[in-house]
């Protein structure tokens, strides 16, 4: 409902910052060149280019103002340095520079003041239509704290609870503030004291529910009845959604991000690209450390599983003796391991001897920040004890991911390890974010090269 409220804002104050600009640094008109204006066209269309890749404009409830601050900033800062770069190229640019430094400054605080006022308004004006709705639930099940954060969560700035009927209670009672009635006429009376007009029914998949007593109770009110289909969490994909337009039901499906995944593709390759560079020199210590180390080739390739089933040699510095597993065989490295070389030992420990893998994401078998790939004799092993674990391969893998910042990485032993593992990445993959992988990867640099389970 917002979204054209922002894009309208965004452009007055992109267009407005650039004409307080030029007031500013062209005092003489004549020295404002046809190269110029050519910037400043190019200065308002790029930035809605970037807006699109980076996902300014998301739906209103699913964006907090701090986020959307910050995903507004980065793709103008982008488009401003992709301007500054093509800038440079024509003559005559030491005024347009000037112009382009004030240019982005004040559209940076104007954006920022815009953005923050419209995510005011829905408290500011509540009795507007901005206003998140008041809406009554009717859940047939037992109702919980816990249900009512799942809503929260998932409707935030758009939707309001503000009574729970639930046949199934002994009697009234309140849950985080929000009456919760047992009896119907007590939740038609409460409906109409509070003037609600949004009746939702909590209902879970694929069961069948009555809707005709309510129905003939709200007959004669103008109030709208909806089912909201409550999806349990063995659920591996977010199962409302829509493919290439078309309004779906997802059960079991690969997650469709379409153009939203371009940031994260163009990133992964410049990303590694500069990373491999920056360590070269490390590189080569390192594998004259391999080498030194042990009799045996520098690198380590072994078969891993990646997007949608596609195999891949994944590479890795050596850790441990030659030969150290048998053939058609993968054990995993424990405490004290025998295989495992001195150096290896290092290299494990820091997970210095997983950067060659930025190869492989350079070659698109692989993501910076994804669910890690297991040996293929693994996903044999685990698929059949754990529940969707095979589905963690409908997005490529990474080199970090959720499940390794939160602790999880190295050996997993136990089933219940690797069940946690899969865990953390279906959360990544349903609630991916060109954002949540920038916090994994801060975190991964904080606080993910050491690990006490990492042999």
């Amino acid at each position: 409902m917002l979204t054209p409220i922002f894009k309208a804002t965004d452009f007055l104050c992109i267009s407005g910052a650039a004409y307080i600009s030029q007031s500013i640094v062209f005092h003489d008109r004549t020295t404002f060149s046809h190269i110029d204006g050519l910037m400043g066209m190019l200065g308002l269309m790029l930035p809605f280019i970037t807006f699109r890749f980076i996902r300014v404009y998301r739906p209103f409830r699913y964006n907090s103002a701090l986020a959307s601050v910050m995903r507004v900033l980065l793709a103008w800062f982008i488009a401003q340095l992709v301007l500054a770069g093509l800038s440079h190229a024509y003559p005559g640019g030491e005024l347009r520079k000037h112009w382009l430094l004030w240019w982005t400054t004040i559209a940076a605080c104007m954006l920022v003041a815009g953005r923050c006022t419209i995510h005011a308004l829905p408290s500011l004006l509540r009795s507007w239509r901005f206003a998140p709705a008041r809406i009554a639930i009717v859940a047939p099940f037992a109702a919980n704290v816990d249900l009512l954060m799942r809503i929260a969560q998932a409707t935030r700035n758009a939707f309001v609870p503000e009574v729970i009927f639930n046949p199934s209670l002994p009697c009234d009672t309140t849950i985080d503030h929000v009456p919760l009635v047992c009896e119907l006429s007590a939740f038609k009376q409460l409906v109409r004291i509070k003037n609600l007009r949004e009746i939702w029914i909590i209902n879970p998949l694929f069961e069948p529910i009555s809707v005709e007593h309510l129905i003939e109770e709200f007959r004669d009110e103008f109030v709208n009845i909806r089912v909201l289909p409550l999806f349990e969490g063995s659920m591996p994909v977010r199962a409302v959604g829509d493919f290439r337009g078309v309004p779906v039901l997802n059960i079991m499906a690969t997650p469709e991000r379409s153009w939203d995944v371009l940031p994260k593709e163009l990133f992964d390759r410049a990303f590694a690209l500069f990373v491999l560079l920056a360590i070269s020199p490390a590189l080569l210590a390192i594998a004259i450390a391999v080498k030194l180390s042990s009799p045996g080739p520098i690198m380590f390739r072994q078969y891993r599983m990646g997007m949608n089933g596609d195999v891949f040699s994944i590479y890795k510095f050596r850790t441990m003796f030659q030969d150290a597993d048998l053939p058609g065989s993968v054990v995993q490295a424990r405490k004290g391991d025998a295989r495992v070389t001195r150096v290896g030992r290092v290299l494990r420990r820091t997970s210095l001897d997983e950067l060659p893998q930025f190869i492989n994401v350079l070659k698109g078998e692989m993501s910076v920040v994804g669910p890690r790939p297991h040996a293929v004799e693994h996903d044999k092993y685990y698929k059949d004890l754990i529940q969707h674990y095979m589905f963690r391969y409908r997005i490529k893998p990474g080199i970090t991911g959720w499940a390794q910042v939160n602790g999880y990485r190295g050996e997993t032993a136990e089933i219940e390890k690797m069940e946690a593992r899969v865990k953390f990445d279906m959360h990544y993959i349903r609630h991916w974010t060109f954002w949540m992988d920038m916090k994994i990867i801060a975190l991964t640099i904080i606080r993910g090269f050491i690990g006490n389970s990492v042999y």
